[in-house]
């Protein structure tokens, strides 16, 4: 059976067959069946977003990151340096937007001066960490790896970031948090043709096969964020509505009582959606169209379903909507060795658009099997403006067991790090307290690789298992290449 396909954010994409449990999570090299590992109330209620790794948001831009920081300048700090001074880094790690006081901080962090010193780690107190480096020097790099969580399976996640003080010297940063919850009653009968509700906070979601009845969402991060309630028919999305600023760590769990949707929350007229640069060897190319608010809100607007590819987005009720919310379609195609993706945003008001895909390599380079591989960079050949970050990510076990934590270790590395260097590597963190430990000789071992240039750039290696709720702001262009493999750990 051909699958429906939405190209999400790096590395993910998601896909439906039509059946009524089938929805599928692929990321990477794994095709995953997705069930209801995040949903809390009882029924047949199917968890839509819950992933299998977790994600960590890193902000290049430095008038965001400076802002949090003024958030966030009552809280613990830590620092290092001596002698002459140089350039102050700061990390700050954020719970989301609207509480950064619920930040969850990492087991560890470690920092390296210049491009090829040793990862040493700093202290951590409180939500922000510091470190000088001398003078003359610009480039630097910061790791932190964030406490073990469970999600059907235990993982750790350890972020790596490899860049310049032209680049940053503020880093906006978080871990997972798991402490948000919520409970909703909903009554959807009066919208003709309603098979199910969805229940969307922040970035997770929920079904409900019942056209009244209750949902709830539990494990998720905590904080405050919009959640939405959408009536899904036999051919997408039919209404909605939207609840502003809903406290997600209230104990006991938070409950919304929706007030029965009427035809007036019907979502509007649709415009299409363009793709351009789709290769003759993509096999398939599609798009998804989410909608976004400043709090957080990512809501999955299909207006296809049922193994039909989605050509229009649907306009949200304008009841509904408010300053600062935003449309993004995420487009991609996949190709034999790789994937394309991008992404475009337009304002509330539901215009045309087209969505160019940026053009793929010529070939894909394939590492050298090792614990910690190099990688080729700087192969995007990316014309768009924006800063280009080259990426990699490795996951392992140390035993091949479902109860054994499944390691991941990102790095991501800006070109002006990379200089005239054409390759980066994972670097080898496992001899510092508390970090991951190597991969062990004869596991398997999966790598993506990916390129992301784009205006403003924030990368996160997926949005699941976000802490605290979305910066995604509008305009915003990005474009995305990457390609995976797997290898035996010599």
């Amino acid at each position: 059976m051909r699958l429906l396909c939405w190209a999400l954010r790096n590395s993910i994409i998601r896909c439906y067959d039509g059946s009524p449990h089938a929805w599928w999570i692929l990321s990477s090299y794994v095709r995953i069946p997705h069930h209801a590992s995040r949903s809390s109330a009882g029924g047949n209620d199917h968890a839509h977003k819950a992933s299998v790794v977790a994600a960590t948001r890193i902000s290049l831009g430095v008038t965001a990151a400076m802002a949090l920081l003024s958030l966030m300048s009552c809280g613990g700090n830590s620092s290092i340096g001596g002698g002459p001074t140089g350039t102050t880094i700061t990390a700050s790690f954020s719970g989301s937007t609207a509480d950064p006081s619920g930040a969850t901080l990492p087991s560890a962090v470690a920092y390296q001066v210049g491009t090829t010193g040793t990862f040493q780690t700093l202290p951590l107190t409180g939500p922000t960490v510091s470190f000088t480096l001398p003078p003359e020097t610009d480039a630097y790099g910061f790791a932190y790896i964030c406490p073990t969580f469970l999600d059907g399976y235990y993982y750790s996640n350890t972020s790596i970031i490899q860049a310049t003080t032209a680049d940053t010297t503020s880093l906006s940063v978080a871990c997972p948090s798991q402490s948000g919850f919520v409970n909703a009653t909903f009554d959807a009968s009066a919208i003709p043709g309603t098979t199910s509700v969805i229940l969307t906070a922040g970035e997770y979601s929920t079904q409900a096969y019942q056209a009244s009845g209750a949902a709830g969402l539990a494990g998720i991060p905590g904080g405050t964020a919009d959640v939405a309630l959408e009536a899904l028919g036999a051919n997408g999305v039919l209404a909605l509505q939207i609840q502003r600023g809903v406290n997600l760590s209230v104990t006991p769990t938070t409950v919304i009582a929706f007030p029965p949707l009427t035809p007036a929350d019907d979502l509007g007229t649709s415009a299409p959606v363009t793709l351009t640069g789709v290769p003759t060897s993509a096999f398939f190319s599609g798009f998804a169209a989410t909608y976004n608010t400043a709090n957080g809100l990512s809501l999955v607007l299909p207006n296809a379903l049922n193994g039909i590819p989605q050509t229009t987005y649907p306009t949200v009720p304008a009841s509904q909507s408010q300053s600062g919310d935003f449309y993004l379609i995420q487009a991609g195609a996949d190709l034999p060795t790789q994937y394309i993706t991008a992404e475009q945003s337009t304002n509330t008001t539901t215009t045309a658009l087209t969505v160019a895909l940026p053009s793929p390599l010529g070939s894909v380079p394939t590492p050298t099997p090792a614990a910690f591989p190099t990688f080729q960079a700087n192969t995007s050949g990316f014309t768009v403006p924006g800063t280009v970050v080259d990426s990699a990510w490795i996951q392992y076990q140390t035993t091949p067991s479902p109860a054994s934590t499944f390691y991941k270790l990102y790095v991501y590395v800006t070109q002006s790090w990379l200089g005239a260097n054409t390759t980066l590597t994972i670097p080898d963190l496992s001899t510092l307290p508390v970090f991951a430990p190597a991969p062990p000789s004869g596991g398997e071992e999966f790598w993506t690789v990916y390129s992301t240039a784009g205006e403003p750039l924030q990368l996160q290696s997926n949005p699941q298992q976000q802490s605290g709720v979305q910066t995604l702001t509008s305009p915003m262009s990005v474009k995305i290449l990457q390609y995976s493999g797997a290898f035996v750990t010599p």
